[in-house]
């Protein structure tokens, strides 16, 4: 089966139902099967057209997410790599993750040069020819390519068969309680695997998918309020920029809210609770390569500590080594990363923890954010989830500089709500109760805004280097 079997298939199950809103569109399930059957048509006679072999390396670089997400599955129905890539990246930036992915077509809707691969303009490739595409991608092939964050790193680029997401869909359902009759938001850029999978997913179910061009907590606010949303994908910071942006009102029609790529602080949840009354509350554990790890529902599972993640997603298998390095064996795995060994049967991403004895999965911080001082292993992120747990602080980023003696320090950064430098001071004397000196932050800077990765996520390297300074 590939991604897009079973949304070709409730064209003709759902025909009227609608499917795929975005903007000023509305796509029902039987307009979504047309649009795909044209789009494998035009891009497969596209490909005849200009002498390339299937399957390709197909990058995506065009502005309307839903013809994005309508040229990806189209593309990987006909057994093609699809490469969503970052708008926002620089014209070098794109070079290079093209090159990275040794993409052989990039499919735009503006004029790009010097790219070292064929070039197809979105506006030009015919939809209405008569060649019918006749391939159909089988379950084992490649679909999808992705970065990694590079939030420890230069980012990597790593692929998946479509089997690694398709055997996750039924799976997923199950967990989070997900059904067709869900009116589902998905708002941030499909670029991040986390959001789309969650749009393919949705399609999948035949539920009724809500896109957005942009990240505007006002605007996906009216949309859930307008349309009777009833499931939200994001990240933290998303569902903090909604508790901000809703001036105090209760979505009561929200029934799910489902949450991953950085851990969801206690504080965080309180405020979500109170913001969607009636929500279930889920944070998943996941990593690009490794898909889903293990999952946590909230509200049944609150007085868990910080560390914990849940536990480990149906058809997961999670054990840590004497180092404590998680490894997983999953049928979700990645294929492997470009240009490098094939996947093993256990894989890791570094992360540091441990399985109780209560099967709960905990993660005390990744491998290559750790710091030694004095000897002693400190992890960045258990500092940082205490420091979320402190009153009017909504982020908190711990790196490590060097020191002559101590050989690392680590310093803190924080965001917060108005805070003064006499904020500062009690959150230094909080920090103080809770963590024994030689993990303590020896500075504490105050900031307004963190330097981002292209993936959203915070980029430490900027402020460990001084270059965000």
């Amino acid at each position: 089966m590939h991604i897009a079997d079973q949304i070709l298939k409730n064209g003709g199950m759902l025909p009227h139902k609608t499917a795929l809103v975005y903007k000023d569109r509305t796509r029902t399930y039987r307009d979504v099967e047309t649009d795909l059957h044209s789009y494998r048509n035009a891009l497969s006679a596209k490909a005849k057209e200009c002498g390339l072999v299937r399957p390709l390396a197909f990058a995506i670089d065009i502005e309307n997410q839903d013809e994005l997400l309508l040229v990806f599955l189209a593309a990987a129905s006909l057994g093609w790599t699809g490469i969503p890539l970052n708008r926002k990246w620089t014209n070098n930036e794109r070079l290079q993750a093209l090159a990275r992915a040794e993409a052989d077509v990039l499919f735009t809707d503006r004029p790009i040069s010097e790219a070292e691969c064929a070039v197809w303009d979105s506006r030009q490739v015919n939809e209405t020819t008569e060649i019918e595409a006749d391939r159909f991608a089988q379950g084992n092939d490649l679909f999808y390519l992705g970065f990694t964050s590079g939030s420890t790193g230069a980012p990597k680029a790593y692929v998946r068969t479509h089997h690694s997401w398709t055997t996750s869909f039924q799976p997923a359902a199950e967990t989070f309680q997900l059904q067709s009759t869900n009116r589902v938001s998905v708002p941030g850029s499909l670029f991040h695997s986390l959001f789309l999978f969650a749009a393919v997913h949705t399609l999948h179910m035949g539920a009724t998918l809500y896109l957005e061009p942009t990240f505007s907590p006002f605007d996906v606010l009216e949309t859930i309020k307008g349309e009777q949303v009833d499931v939200i994908y994001g990240v933290p910071t998303m569902i903090e920029a909604f508790v901000k942006a809703s001036s105090n009102e209760t979505l009561e029609q929200v029934d799910t809210i489902i949450v991953s790529g950085a851990k969801w602080s206690k504080i965080q949840v309180g405020r979500a609770q109170t913001q969607f009354p009636n929500a279930k509350l889920y944070e998943f554990y996941g990593a690009s390569e490794l898909s889903f790890i293990s999952s946590l529902h909230h509200r049944s599972q609150s007085t868990l500590p910080p560390t914990a993640v849940g536990r480990p997603f149906p058809g997961v298998t999670i054990q840590a080594d004497d180092e404590g390095v998680l490894h997983v064996k999953s049928p979700y795995l990645f294929a492997g990363y470009k240009g490098g060994a094939p996947v093993k049967e256990w894989e890791t991403v570094g992360d540091i923890g441990f399985v109780d004895k209560t099967g709960v999965v905990h993660v005390k911080g990744r491998k290559g954010n750790m710091l030694i001082i004095g000897g002693i292993n400190v992890y960045p992120e258990a500092v940082e989830q205490l420091a979320k747990e402190i009153d009017g602080v909504e982020e908190a980023i711990a790196i490590g500089k060097a020191h002559p003696y101590w050989g690392s320090q680590m310093e803190l950064y924080i965001k917060g709500r108005h805070l003064s430098q006499e904020d500062k001071k009690q959150i230094r004397t909080r920090l103080k109760e809770m963590l024994p000196p030689i993990k303590r932050p020896r500075r504490i800077h105050l900031v307004e805004a963190f330097p981002l990765l292209p993936s959203g996520k915070v980029d430490r390297q900027a402020l460990r280097s001084g270059r965000y300074e």
